[in-house]
Protein backbone atom coordinates (compact mmCIF):
# COMPACT_ATOMS: atom_id res chain seq x y z
CA UNK A 1 0.00 0.00 0.00
CA UNK A 2 1.59 3.53 -1.00
CA UNK A 3 2.87 5.40 2.05
CA UNK A 4 0.44 8.40 2.75
CA UNK A 5 -2.56 6.59 1.44
CA UNK A 6 -3.81 4.29 4.13
CA UNK A 7 -7.78 4.11 5.40
CA UNK A 8 -8.36 7.26 7.55
CA UNK A 9 -9.29 5.82 11.21
CA UNK A 10 -10.90 7.66 14.11
CA UNK A 11 -8.68 5.79 16.75
CA UNK A 12 -6.55 9.23 16.49
CA UNK A 13 -9.78 10.72 18.10
CA UNK A 14 -9.13 9.06 21.56
CA UNK A 15 -6.21 10.94 22.29
CA UNK A 16 -8.08 14.61 23.69
CA UNK A 17 -11.73 12.99 24.48
CA UNK A 18 -12.44 14.10 27.90
CA UNK A 19 -11.27 11.02 30.40
CA UNK A 20 -8.62 9.90 28.45
CA UNK A 21 -5.51 9.04 29.90
CA UNK A 22 -2.77 12.01 29.29
CA UNK A 23 -0.73 8.85 28.84
CA UNK A 24 -1.05 6.10 26.78
CA UNK A 25 0.25 2.63 26.52
CA UNK A 26 2.47 2.48 23.71
CA UNK A 27 0.29 -0.03 21.46
CA UNK A 28 -2.40 2.28 21.93
CA UNK A 29 -0.15 4.77 21.33
CA UNK A 30 1.24 3.62 18.09
CA UNK A 31 -2.24 3.34 16.88
CA UNK A 32 -2.83 6.88 17.90
CA UNK A 33 0.31 8.02 15.93
CA UNK A 34 -0.57 5.69 12.95
CA UNK A 35 -3.47 6.93 12.60
CA UNK A 36 -2.25 10.86 12.89
CA UNK A 37 0.18 10.49 9.95
CA UNK A 38 -2.42 8.37 8.15
CA UNK A 39 0.04 5.25 8.50
CA UNK A 40 -1.59 1.05 8.45
CA UNK A 41 -1.28 0.63 11.80
CA UNK A 42 1.50 -2.41 12.32
CA UNK A 43 2.47 -2.39 9.02
CA UNK A 44 5.97 -0.96 7.55
CA UNK A 45 6.48 2.27 5.68
CA UNK A 46 6.79 1.01 2.00
CA UNK A 47 9.43 3.15 1.17
CA UNK A 48 12.87 2.51 0.25
CA UNK A 49 13.36 -0.32 2.54
CA UNK A 50 15.40 -2.24 0.42
CA UNK A 51 17.52 0.44 -1.71
CA UNK A 52 19.69 -1.46 -4.30
CA UNK A 53 23.88 -0.55 -3.57
CA UNK A 54 23.68 2.54 -5.93
CA UNK A 55 21.29 4.28 -4.25
CA UNK A 56 24.25 5.15 -1.92
CA UNK A 57 25.86 6.80 -3.94
CA UNK A 58 24.76 10.42 -3.48
CA UNK A 59 26.16 9.96 -0.24
CA UNK A 60 29.70 8.98 -1.12
CA UNK A 61 31.19 12.22 -2.15
CA UNK A 62 29.70 13.90 1.06
CA UNK A 63 31.12 11.41 3.11
CA UNK A 64 34.76 11.81 1.80
CA UNK A 65 34.11 15.06 1.66
CA UNK A 66 33.18 15.32 5.30
CA UNK A 67 35.94 12.77 6.35
CA UNK A 68 38.26 15.18 4.92
CA UNK A 69 37.35 17.80 7.03
CA UNK A 70 36.55 16.39 10.31
CA UNK A 71 38.03 17.69 13.95
CA UNK A 72 40.27 15.77 16.31
CA UNK A 73 37.65 13.26 18.29
CA UNK A 74 37.06 13.67 21.85
CA UNK A 75 35.27 11.21 23.83
CA UNK A 76 31.15 11.47 24.43
CA UNK A 77 30.41 11.93 28.27
CA UNK A 78 27.14 11.48 29.16
CA UNK A 79 25.07 12.60 32.18
CA UNK A 80 21.06 13.03 32.64
CA UNK A 81 19.35 15.89 34.39
CA UNK A 82 15.88 16.61 35.82
CA UNK A 83 14.51 20.40 35.70
CA UNK A 84 11.07 21.45 37.15
CA UNK A 85 9.45 24.16 35.70
CA UNK A 86 6.94 25.20 38.55
CA UNK A 87 5.12 28.17 36.64
CA UNK A 88 4.25 25.27 34.31
CA UNK A 89 4.37 22.26 36.11
CA UNK A 90 6.56 20.52 33.59
CA UNK A 91 9.53 18.51 34.13
CA UNK A 92 12.13 18.27 32.01
CA UNK A 93 13.88 15.18 31.29
CA UNK A 94 17.58 16.09 29.85
CA UNK A 95 20.16 14.71 28.47
CA UNK A 96 23.85 15.81 28.06
CA UNK A 97 26.54 14.85 26.22
CA UNK A 98 29.57 16.53 25.79
CA UNK A 99 33.59 16.31 25.79
CA UNK A 100 35.53 13.32 27.53
CA UNK A 101 38.62 12.46 28.13
CA UNK A 102 37.23 8.93 29.50
CA UNK A 103 36.56 5.83 26.73
CA UNK A 104 32.93 4.85 25.99
CA UNK A 105 31.62 2.10 26.90
CA UNK A 106 28.40 0.72 26.13
CA UNK A 107 25.07 1.46 28.66
CA UNK A 108 21.31 0.95 28.56
CA UNK A 109 19.01 3.47 29.45
CA UNK A 110 15.96 2.34 29.07
CA UNK A 111 14.92 1.01 25.93
CA UNK A 112 18.15 2.34 24.49
CA UNK A 113 22.03 1.56 24.06
CA UNK A 114 24.35 4.29 23.80
CA UNK A 115 27.89 4.05 23.73
CA UNK A 116 29.07 7.03 25.67
CA UNK A 117 30.95 7.48 28.78
CA UNK A 118 28.56 7.73 31.77
CA UNK A 119 30.12 10.72 33.96
CA UNK A 120 33.35 11.13 32.25
CA UNK A 121 35.92 13.47 33.14
CA UNK A 122 35.50 16.44 30.79
CA UNK A 123 38.07 17.94 28.79
CA UNK A 124 39.42 21.24 30.51
CA UNK A 125 37.88 24.47 28.50
CA UNK A 126 34.55 26.08 27.43
CA UNK A 127 32.84 24.53 24.18
CA UNK A 128 29.73 25.82 22.30
CA UNK A 129 26.49 24.13 23.31
CA UNK A 130 23.68 22.81 21.13
CA UNK A 131 20.27 22.07 22.23
CA UNK A 132 18.16 19.23 20.01
CA UNK A 133 14.33 19.78 19.51
CA UNK A 134 12.98 16.31 18.89
CA UNK A 135 10.81 15.28 16.02
CA UNK A 136 7.28 14.49 16.84
CA UNK A 137 6.38 11.41 19.28
CA UNK A 138 10.77 11.37 19.75
CA UNK A 139 12.48 11.91 23.29
CA UNK A 140 16.14 12.68 24.53
CA UNK A 141 17.67 9.91 23.25
CA UNK A 142 16.14 9.82 19.92
CA UNK A 143 18.78 11.39 18.33
CA UNK A 144 21.74 10.32 20.36
CA UNK A 145 24.09 8.87 17.76
CA UNK A 146 23.87 12.56 15.94
CA UNK A 147 24.73 14.12 20.08
CA UNK A 148 27.36 11.31 20.22
CA UNK A 149 28.80 12.59 17.23
CA UNK A 150 28.42 16.35 17.93
CA UNK A 151 29.84 15.95 21.59
CA UNK A 152 32.91 14.21 19.97
CA UNK A 153 33.20 16.86 17.42
CA UNK A 154 33.79 19.17 20.47
CA UNK A 155 30.13 20.45 21.37
CA UNK A 156 27.97 20.22 24.75
CA UNK A 157 25.15 18.95 23.56
CA UNK A 158 22.10 19.05 25.56
CA UNK A 159 17.96 17.63 24.43
CA UNK A 160 14.89 17.50 26.36
CA UNK A 161 11.99 15.62 26.09
CA UNK A 162 9.05 17.27 25.33
CA UNK A 163 6.37 17.08 27.83
CA UNK A 164 3.04 16.40 25.94
CA UNK A 165 4.67 15.26 22.65
CA UNK A 166 7.14 12.56 23.14
CA UNK A 167 6.44 8.88 22.55
CA UNK A 168 5.08 8.01 25.97
CA UNK A 169 2.86 11.18 25.17
CA UNK A 170 1.28 13.11 22.28
CA UNK A 171 -1.45 14.72 23.87
CA UNK A 172 -0.78 17.79 22.33
CA UNK A 173 -0.24 16.81 18.65
CA UNK A 174 -1.38 19.66 16.37
CA UNK A 175 -2.41 22.01 19.25
CA UNK A 176 -1.07 25.26 19.52
CA UNK A 177 1.21 24.32 22.87
CA UNK A 178 3.10 22.21 20.56
CA UNK A 179 4.54 24.74 18.95
CA UNK A 180 4.52 27.25 22.11
CA UNK A 181 5.60 25.01 24.48
CA UNK A 182 8.80 23.89 23.18
CA UNK A 183 10.99 26.91 23.14
CA UNK A 184 10.30 27.21 26.52
CA UNK A 185 11.64 23.75 27.09
CA UNK A 186 14.96 24.88 24.90
CA UNK A 187 15.24 27.95 27.08
CA UNK A 188 14.77 26.58 30.13
CA UNK A 189 17.42 24.15 29.29
CA UNK A 190 20.05 26.61 28.39
CA UNK A 191 19.35 28.33 31.56
CA UNK A 192 19.95 25.66 33.60
CA UNK A 193 22.98 24.67 31.71
CA UNK A 194 24.69 27.86 32.43
CA UNK A 195 23.61 27.48 35.94
CA UNK A 196 24.55 24.30 37.05
CA UNK A 197 27.97 23.65 38.78
CA UNK A 198 28.58 20.10 36.97
CA UNK A 199 27.76 22.04 33.37
CA UNK A 200 28.36 25.71 33.61
CA UNK A 201 31.98 25.33 33.27
CA UNK A 202 32.52 23.69 30.53
CA UNK A 203 30.35 25.38 28.31
CA UNK A 204 30.97 28.91 26.43
CA UNK A 205 27.38 30.85 26.86
CA UNK A 206 28.43 33.52 24.25
CA UNK A 207 28.04 30.32 21.61
CA UNK A 208 24.55 28.36 21.64
CA UNK A 209 22.91 26.79 18.50
CA UNK A 210 19.66 25.18 18.22
CA UNK A 211 19.07 21.79 16.08
CA UNK A 212 15.08 20.95 15.30
CA UNK A 213 13.75 17.74 14.13
CA UNK A 214 10.52 17.58 12.33
CA UNK A 215 8.25 19.98 14.59
CA UNK A 216 11.52 21.28 16.42
CA UNK A 217 12.22 23.21 13.38
CA UNK A 218 9.84 25.41 14.29
CA UNK A 219 11.24 25.75 17.91
CA UNK A 220 14.48 26.50 16.21
CA UNK A 221 12.84 29.29 14.28
CA UNK A 222 11.44 30.80 16.66
CA UNK A 223 13.59 31.14 19.41
CA UNK A 224 15.77 32.95 16.26
CA UNK A 225 12.79 35.77 16.32
CA UNK A 226 10.42 34.05 13.96
CA UNK A 227 6.87 34.92 14.27
CA UNK A 228 4.70 32.64 13.14
CA UNK A 229 1.19 33.65 11.45
CA UNK A 230 -2.10 30.97 12.08
CA UNK A 231 -4.12 31.99 9.38
CA UNK A 232 -1.41 30.71 7.35
CA UNK A 233 -3.00 27.06 7.72
CA UNK A 234 -6.81 27.78 6.42
CA UNK A 235 -5.36 26.63 2.79
CA UNK A 236 -2.94 24.71 3.40
CA UNK A 237 -4.12 21.42 2.47
CA UNK A 238 -5.50 23.32 -0.66
CA UNK A 239 -2.02 23.53 -1.57
CA UNK A 240 -0.57 20.15 -0.18
CA UNK A 241 -1.01 16.60 -1.96
CA UNK A 242 -3.43 13.86 -0.67
CA UNK A 243 -2.64 11.71 2.55
CA UNK A 244 -1.11 14.59 4.17
CA UNK A 245 -0.62 14.69 7.76
CA UNK A 246 -2.06 17.97 8.75
CA UNK A 247 -5.07 17.70 6.90
CA UNK A 248 -6.78 14.67 8.87
CA UNK A 249 -10.22 16.14 10.68
CA UNK A 250 -8.84 15.25 13.36
CA UNK A 251 -5.91 17.70 12.99
CA UNK A 252 -7.46 19.84 11.37
CA UNK A 253 -10.16 20.45 14.53
CA UNK A 254 -7.18 20.82 16.59
CA UNK A 255 -4.92 22.97 13.81
CA UNK A 256 -7.94 25.60 13.85
CA UNK A 257 -7.07 27.03 16.57
CA UNK A 258 -3.99 28.55 15.85
CA UNK A 259 -5.26 31.70 14.37
CA UNK A 260 -6.29 32.59 18.14
CA UNK A 261 -3.86 31.24 19.93
CA UNK A 262 -0.77 32.50 17.83
CA UNK A 263 -2.63 35.93 17.40
CA UNK A 264 0.10 37.56 19.36
CA UNK A 265 2.76 35.95 17.64
CA UNK A 266 1.66 36.75 14.18
CA UNK A 267 3.89 39.70 12.49
CA UNK A 268 3.07 43.15 13.05
CA UNK A 269 4.57 47.15 12.30
CA UNK A 270 8.21 47.45 13.57
CA UNK A 271 8.42 43.25 12.95
CA UNK A 272 11.53 43.97 10.34
CA UNK A 273 13.69 45.02 13.01
CA UNK A 274 16.38 42.15 14.22
CA UNK A 275 16.45 40.17 17.53
CA UNK A 276 16.96 42.52 20.34
CA UNK A 277 20.20 41.50 22.40
CA UNK A 278 18.15 41.71 25.63
CA UNK A 279 16.49 38.90 27.26
CA UNK A 280 12.79 38.63 26.22
CA UNK A 281 9.98 38.40 28.59
CA UNK A 282 9.05 35.45 30.46
CA UNK A 283 5.98 33.92 28.83
CA UNK A 284 5.37 32.32 32.24
CA UNK A 285 4.33 35.75 34.16
CA UNK A 286 1.40 35.62 31.97
CA UNK A 287 -1.90 33.70 33.72
CA UNK A 288 -2.29 30.19 32.47
CA UNK A 289 -5.09 29.75 29.49
CA UNK A 290 -8.53 27.96 30.84
CA UNK A 291 -8.00 24.45 30.86
CA UNK A 292 -4.13 24.40 29.17
CA UNK A 293 -0.85 23.93 30.33
CA UNK A 294 0.67 26.08 28.57
CA UNK A 295 0.46 30.17 29.67
CA UNK A 296 -0.92 32.36 27.74
CA UNK A 297 0.98 34.91 25.15
CA UNK A 298 0.71 38.50 26.20
CA UNK A 299 0.53 40.94 23.48
CA UNK A 300 3.00 41.42 21.27
CA UNK A 301 5.23 38.37 22.04
CA UNK A 302 8.13 36.79 20.93
CA UNK A 303 9.59 33.66 22.03
CA UNK A 304 13.37 35.04 20.81
CA UNK A 305 16.13 34.18 22.47
CA UNK A 306 18.97 36.13 22.04
CA UNK A 307 21.18 33.41 23.50
CA UNK A 308 20.94 31.46 20.21
CA UNK A 309 23.20 32.20 17.71
CA UNK A 310 22.83 29.98 15.10
CA UNK A 311 20.32 27.38 14.18
CA UNK A 312 20.03 24.04 11.86
CA UNK A 313 16.02 22.87 10.23
CA UNK A 314 16.13 19.14 9.89
CA UNK A 315 13.04 17.87 7.97
CA UNK A 316 11.38 20.89 9.52
CA UNK A 317 7.93 20.99 10.11
CA UNK A 318 5.13 23.70 10.40
CA UNK A 319 6.30 25.47 7.35
CA UNK A 320 3.19 26.77 6.48
CA UNK A 321 3.24 29.16 9.28
CA UNK A 322 6.08 31.18 8.39
CA UNK A 323 5.64 33.52 5.36
CA UNK A 324 8.37 35.87 4.31
CA UNK A 325 6.75 38.71 6.54
CA UNK A 326 7.32 36.66 9.75
CA UNK A 327 10.63 35.54 8.96
CA UNK A 328 11.80 39.04 8.50
CA UNK A 329 13.61 38.98 12.20
CA UNK A 330 15.82 35.93 11.90
CA UNK A 331 19.39 37.29 11.25
CA UNK A 332 21.00 34.73 12.58
CA UNK A 333 22.74 31.69 10.62
CA UNK A 334 20.11 29.31 9.34
CA UNK A 335 21.11 25.77 7.71
CA UNK A 336 18.29 23.93 6.42
CA UNK A 337 18.47 19.91 5.76
CA UNK A 338 15.60 18.64 4.16
CA UNK A 339 14.55 14.71 4.01
CA UNK A 340 14.47 13.57 -0.04
CA UNK A 341 11.72 11.20 0.58
CA UNK A 342 9.44 13.40 3.82
CA UNK A 343 6.36 11.74 3.78
CA UNK A 344 5.04 14.00 7.18
CA UNK A 345 6.56 17.50 6.68
CA UNK A 346 6.23 17.58 2.87
CA UNK A 347 9.58 19.66 1.22
CA UNK A 348 7.50 21.84 -0.76
CA UNK A 349 5.39 23.66 2.04
CA UNK A 350 8.06 23.10 4.91
CA UNK A 351 12.00 22.77 4.16
CA UNK A 352 11.64 24.31 0.23
CA UNK A 353 9.00 27.21 1.59
CA UNK A 354 11.08 27.94 4.00
CA UNK A 355 14.79 28.58 2.42
CA UNK A 356 12.77 30.95 -0.43
CA UNK A 357 11.35 33.05 2.58
CA UNK A 358 14.42 33.34 4.84
CA UNK A 359 15.56 36.63 4.29
CA UNK A 360 19.45 35.21 4.44
CA UNK A 361 19.99 32.35 2.41
CA UNK A 362 20.80 29.23 4.51
CA UNK A 363 23.05 26.45 4.17
CA UNK A 364 20.88 24.20 2.42
CA UNK A 365 21.66 20.11 2.23
CA UNK A 366 19.40 17.39 0.51
CA UNK A 367 19.31 13.90 2.34
CA UNK A 368 18.87 11.90 0.04
CA UNK A 369 17.02 8.60 -0.05
CA UNK A 370 15.80 10.14 3.36
CA UNK A 371 12.59 9.63 4.96
CA UNK A 372 11.10 11.54 8.09
CA UNK A 373 11.77 9.42 10.73
CA UNK A 374 15.22 7.92 9.27
CA UNK A 375 16.73 10.78 10.75
CA UNK A 376 16.46 9.29 14.33
CA UNK A 377 18.93 6.97 15.84
CA UNK A 378 18.37 3.34 15.06
CA UNK A 379 15.37 2.22 17.04
CA UNK A 380 16.06 -0.19 20.15
CA UNK A 381 13.99 -3.46 19.42
CA UNK A 382 11.31 -2.58 21.91
CA UNK A 383 10.57 0.50 19.96
CA UNK A 384 10.51 -1.21 16.44
CA UNK A 385 8.03 -3.77 18.21
CA UNK A 386 5.52 -0.91 19.76
CA UNK A 387 6.07 1.91 17.64
CA UNK A 388 7.12 0.70 14.38
CA UNK A 389 5.99 3.70 12.58
CA UNK A 390 8.06 5.87 14.21
CA UNK A 391 11.23 3.97 13.06
CA UNK A 392 11.21 4.68 9.79
CA UNK A 393 11.47 2.82 6.58
CA UNK A 394 15.27 2.18 5.45
CA UNK A 395 17.43 -0.60 6.29
CA UNK A 396 19.93 0.01 8.64
CA UNK A 397 22.96 0.79 5.99
CA UNK A 398 20.85 3.52 4.45
CA UNK A 399 19.89 4.89 7.95
CA UNK A 400 23.91 5.18 8.83
CA UNK A 401 24.79 6.46 5.70
CA UNK A 402 22.20 9.25 6.06
CA UNK A 403 23.17 9.63 9.89
CA UNK A 404 27.15 10.23 8.42
CA UNK A 405 26.13 13.07 5.74
CA UNK A 406 23.46 14.36 8.87
CA UNK A 407 26.14 14.59 11.35
CA UNK A 408 29.00 15.79 9.35
CA UNK A 409 26.78 18.61 8.06
CA UNK A 410 25.78 19.99 11.06
CA UNK A 411 29.50 19.47 12.92
CA UNK A 412 30.81 22.03 9.69
CA UNK A 413 27.84 24.29 9.78
CA UNK A 414 27.99 24.78 13.70
CA UNK A 415 31.90 24.77 13.42
CA UNK A 416 31.95 27.75 10.74
CA UNK A 417 28.95 29.52 12.15
CA UNK A 418 29.71 28.97 16.14
CA UNK A 419 33.11 29.18 15.63
CA UNK A 420 36.17 28.60 18.41
CA UNK A 421 37.15 30.70 20.88
CA UNK A 422 41.22 30.79 20.99
CA UNK A 423 43.60 27.88 19.72
CA UNK A 424 42.20 24.77 19.93
CA UNK A 425 42.68 22.59 22.99
CA UNK A 426 44.52 19.61 23.03
CA UNK A 427 43.06 16.45 22.38
CA UNK A 428 44.24 14.31 25.60
CA UNK A 429 44.31 10.48 25.09
CA UNK A 430 41.31 8.23 26.36
CA UNK A 431 40.82 7.66 29.51
CA UNK A 432 40.04 3.85 30.60
CA UNK A 433 37.03 2.77 32.67
CA UNK A 434 37.66 3.22 36.77
CA UNK A 435 38.28 0.06 37.90
CA UNK A 436 36.74 -0.99 41.19
CA UNK A 437 39.43 -3.09 42.85
CA UNK A 438 37.40 -5.93 44.81
CA UNK A 439 39.12 -7.07 48.70
CA UNK A 440 38.02 -10.24 50.06
CA UNK A 441 35.76 -9.65 53.82
CA UNK A 442 37.86 -9.78 56.51
CA UNK A 443 37.56 -13.07 58.67
CA UNK A 444 35.39 -13.34 61.26
CA UNK A 445 36.89 -13.55 64.73
CA UNK A 446 40.80 -13.17 63.31
CA UNK A 447 43.25 -11.40 65.73
CA UNK A 448 44.75 -8.47 63.43
CA UNK A 449 48.44 -9.18 63.48
CA UNK A 450 50.79 -6.89 64.82
CA UNK A 451 52.57 -5.07 63.11
CA UNK A 452 56.86 -6.12 63.27
CA UNK A 453 58.02 -2.30 64.61
CA UNK A 454 55.48 -2.41 67.56
CA UNK A 455 56.29 -6.16 68.29
CA UNK A 456 59.53 -5.72 68.81
CA UNK A 457 58.65 -2.79 71.38
CA UNK A 458 56.98 -5.37 73.64
CA UNK A 459 59.26 -7.77 73.55
CA UNK A 460 61.96 -5.10 74.45
CA UNK A 461 59.45 -4.02 77.18
CA UNK A 462 58.92 -7.34 78.58
CA UNK A 463 63.07 -8.12 78.81
CA UNK A 464 63.64 -4.66 80.59
CA UNK A 465 60.68 -5.26 83.13
CA UNK A 466 58.57 -2.34 82.24
CA UNK A 467 54.93 -1.99 81.65
CA UNK A 468 53.22 -1.59 78.06
CA UNK A 469 52.31 2.32 77.52
CA UNK A 470 48.98 2.54 77.40
CA UNK A 471 47.43 4.34 73.90
CA UNK A 472 45.77 7.34 74.02
CA UNK A 473 42.77 5.47 72.07
CA UNK A 474 42.31 3.28 74.77
CA UNK A 475 39.42 4.05 77.42
CA UNK A 476 41.09 4.81 80.67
Amino acid sequence: MPRGHAPRTPIHARLNTPGTARRLSRPLLAASLAAALLLPVGMPHSGPANLPSGALAPFLSTMQEARADEPASYQPGFRTMGIWIPETGERLDVAVWYPSVRAPSEIHLGDWTLDVARGGKEVPGRFPLLVISHCTAGSRLAHHDTAEALARAGFVVAAPTHPGDNSNDTSSLFLPEQLTARPRHVSTTISKLLRAPETAPMIDPARIGVIGFGTGGSTALLLAGARPDGTRYANYCERTTPGDPYCTKWAAERLSRLPEALRPLQPGPGDNEPVPGAPTASPAAHAPQAGQGSPALPPQATMADARVRAVALVAPGYGMLFPRASLARVTVPVAILKADDDEVNRAPLHADALRAALPRPPEFTVLAGADHYALMAACPPALQRDLPELCGGVDEETRQAIHRVLNARLVRFFLSTLGEAGPPLPVPPPEPEPQVRQTPPPAVNATAPKSKAKGEKDEKRKKDGKPRKQDESTPR
